[in-house]
């Protein structure tokens, strides 16, 4: 499982980060953080590095156990491709909202985890009719939780070396994350046939492949133009 992989990453890169001197770990920091100034100078990279680092314990806790419990549902439900593709654009559209709205330098896999979380709540309002009762519940517990969490980042405060935990990128991952879905996600739908009931998805990838590489597209023109732009 893709997921796996990410959580086991994100968590020995934050060992690695926490076990340095505090100099040494803000250096770390500042050459791999989402810092705009940098970007603009034509680091691009950080953009996607960032999504890997934590600033402190509690922050990768949290953000480690939403990729667990979020993460494990998703890539079952969506596969390991389309997973990725959710996980990885929808952080880069955070990492985006983050640039164009926030000057203070950020680091964090939340934009990513909100885009799993954008995906899940499309995945449950699709399919509504098909998981009754219990997937609505589900739905209308996704929807409090992602509410509570951004209430939440509007009250973050700055951390060491003015990084921080910034609101724009949890919205940029979110949104990301429900287009994404929207057009991507799986559609699974019940059939009847001789054999007896089976469930087959209605959104192959014969279908899906052209959405995203034009999400991808899209997304890597308006990060060029963003960047080039401002100033």
């Amino acid at each position: 499982r893709l997921m796996y992989v990410l959580l086991a990453s994100i968590v020995l890169i934050g060992l690695y980060t926490f076990s340095l001197p505090f100099d040494e770990r803000m250096r770390f920091f500042t050459d791999w953080a989402k810092i705009n100034e940098l970007i603009r100078d034509g680091e691009y990279y950080r953009l996607l590095t960032s999504m890997f680092l934590h600033l402190n314990i509690t922050h990768l806790l949290f953000n480690g156990y939403a990729l667990y419990v979020l993460g494990r549902d998703v890539e079952s439900l969506f596969g390991t491709v389309r997973f990725a593709l959710i996980y990885f654009l929808g952080g880069l559209s955070g990492a985006l909202a983050s640039f164009v709205f926030t000057s203070a330098p950020s680091v964090g896999a939340s934009g990513a985890i909100f885009a799993i979380f954008g995906a899940e709540m499309v995945y449950f309002y699709q399919h509504r009719e098909l998981h009754g009762a219990a997937g609505r519940a589900h739905l209308q517990q996704l929807i409090f939780i992602m509410a509570l969490n951004l209430g939440l980042g509007f009250f973050s405060t700055t951390g060491a070396a003015n990084f921080r935990i910034d609101n724009a990128g949890h919205i940029g991952g979110l949104i990301g994350g429900v287009v994404l879905t929207w057009f991507i996600g799986p559609a699974y739908r019940v059939r009847q046939d001789e054999g007896g009931l089976t469930v087959v998805d209605e959104n192959p990838f014969a279908r899906w492949a052209i959405p995203s590489l034009l999400y991808t597209a899209g997304l890597a023109a308006i990060i060029v133009y963003a960047v080039t732009s401002s100033g």
